[in-house]
């Protein structure tokens, strides 16, 4: 038979590791993380005051807020603003619903959004609803009534 010492109070033992459970549940709660990434102490980005994280730049959320709207872009005009607004938020949509195809160029998208004259909107010829991709030949400028009332339908004029 083998005989063993107690990791947590060194008696002698015949189990593995511990004498009891007693002891096994001392020597295992200690505090100490054993299973994942421990954490480690790092310096908040905005305010240098350190915290304990896994991960992470900030020591919280006001802090992460705070950095984050000194970085929001400028933009040079409001309609500038809501035109790329608008592109992004279409990206994001058609990409969701996986439409936007391989070939599409996104720059020149972002410029036909950039470049949308005052009173108009940008309109996908064929719906995205109806299956149309948003794609740079699916786009279209309407004025903001036209649009409205065209809704999802497909504008055969414009084929």
């Amino acid at each position: 038979m083998n005989i063993n010492t107690c990791l947590n109070c060194c008696q002698e033992t015949t189990n593995k590791k511990f004498c009891s459970k007693s002891c096994s549940a001392s020597y295992n709660n200690k505090g100490v993380r054993r299973h994942g990434k421990s954490k480690v102490t790092k310096k908040c980005i905005h305010c240098q005051s350190e915290f304990k994280t896994h991960e992470g730049k900030y020591c919280s959320r006001t802090c992460s807020a705070k950095a984050n709207a000194n970085d929001r872009r400028t933009w040079k005009t409001e309609q500038e603003r809501k035109a790329l607004q608008r592109h992004y938020f279409m990206s994001y949509y058609t990409k969701k619903k996986k439409q936007t195809p391989p070939d599409a160029d996104l720059e020149i998208i972002k410029d036909f959004y950039k470049n949308c004259p005052e009173g108009y909107e940008i309109d996908h010829i064929m719906p995205i609803s109806k299956g149309g991709l948003h794609h740079q030949d699916n786009l279209q400028y309407l004025t903001i009534s036209e649009n409205r009332s065209k809704g999802d339908k497909v504008n055969w004029r414009s084929l």
